[in-house]
């Protein structure tokens, strides 16, 4: 092949583009560690439970709050526990089972529960309180003094 002037046209040679990756590619990797970390360190763990109540953990400048679902459920058969920052809140669901008749379908649970939270700052152990009304435990967590947030205001 040969140009307008009569010299031979240049060589053209297939170009090998380098894949275009998207900005931040090089820190995918880290982005699921780092997902992982700190749904850990939110969710609640649910060991061999037979089911999991629905509850809110919050968190307040003051506290940590934590609610649950679990109607039917006597304090006698709920323990609360705090190890360090680690809340676990075990328990267990009866029904009574009445001999009225073949059951065709259930919706209730029962069984065992399970409830496991690690808190991001420490709370103060010595005053944390729990109290169960109308199906819903509620654990209150006040945090330790030198973990609270202090709000300070720029001069």
């Amino acid at each position: 092949m040969t140009t307008n002037s009569g010299a031979p046209a240049p060589e053209r040679r297939s170009v090998q583009r380098r894949e275009e990756l998207p900005p931040w590619s090089e820190l995918a990797p880290w982005a699921g560690r780092m997902q992982d970390f700190f749904e850990q360190l939110w969710a609640p763990v649910m060991d061999d439970s037979d089911f999991a109540p629905g509850g809110e953990l919050r968190e307040t400048d003051d506290a940590f709050t934590l609610e649950l679902d679990v109607p039917g459920v006597e304090k006698k058969d709920i323990t609360i526990e705090l190890s360090g920052r680690r809340l676990s809140v075990r328990g267990t669901k009866t029904t009574e089972k009445e001999d009225r008749g073949t059951l065709h379908h259930t919706t209730r649970t029962s069984g065992s529960f399970a409830y496991e939270a690690i808190l991001p700052v420490a709370v103060d152990d010595k005053a944390v309180t729990a109290s169960l009304s109308d199906g819903v435990l509620l654990v209150t967590m006040p945090k330790a003094g030198r973990a609270k947030t202090t709000h300070i205001e720029i001069s």
